[in-house]
């Protein structure tokens, strides 16, 4: 029997609905496709921030370095990278009215002081819209290491098997599944609420 619900954040409640922004930087900075991405993302700045070694602003230095930007550049870049991010408020809604019932939670690979950007930007505190929100930056390890489903399950204080966990990235729903957590793998399109409503049901 299911007892808690889990949602990654980015990628399934924070995802980018529009492209055209990051396309431009392409355009505008000579990258490949994919490029503006990888340049946020998969730097090395990036991945120690992601459990908790180094603060947001030296991701974005490092790309102020490589590309060469001002300080107003760098900005201009960050606003332009993130504008088509949209959250679900539909999905945040419905994790909200399944407190009681359920014990939910979120679990990101994210970077330090997300934590913030949550509560300001979007409203999405922990106790209030969801029971408990886990940080890999806060946490120190981050998906798919088993480590944080561990940390997860002893949080909310549940069983491995009666976990519900969503994620977008295949590896972290592998990794989750090997410790016999349940799991739906998100994809663009998707109804999201009416497949976890079947897999309750199932249950």
């Amino acid at each position: 029997m299911i007892e808690a619900i889990v949602l990654d954040i980015g990628g399934v409640i924070l995802r980018t609905e529009d492209r055209s922004g990051r396309q431009s930087l392409e355009r505008k900075y000579s990258l490949p496709p994919g490029g503006p991405e990888a340049l946020v993302f998969n730097s090395e700045p990036a991945a120690q921030s992601t459990i908790g070694k180094v603060g947001q602003d030296q991701i974005w230095q490092n790309i102020a370095d490589e590309l060469k930007l001002t300080p107003a550049e760098l900005e201009d870049f960050s606003q332009t990278f993130w504008q088509g991010d949209q959250i679900d408020l539909e999905l945040i809604r419905y994790l909200e009215n399944q407190r009681g019932t359920f014990t939910t939670a979120l679990l990101s690979n994210a970077w330090v002081g997300m934590r913030e950007i949550l509560a300001d930007q979007y409203q999405i505190v922990e106790g209030e819209t969801v029971d408990h929100i886990l940080i890999s930056a806060e946490l120190g390890v981050a998906k798919p290491d088993p480590r944080i489903y561990q940390i997860l399950a002893s949080t909310i204080n549940c069983q491995f098997d009666r976990i519900l966990f969503v994620d977008d990235f295949i590896e972290n729903i592998d990794a989750a599944n090997e410790l016999g957590i349940q799991t739906i793998h998100y994809q663009p399109g998707m109804d999201l609420i009416n497949r976890i409503h079947m897999k309750v049901d199932q249950n």
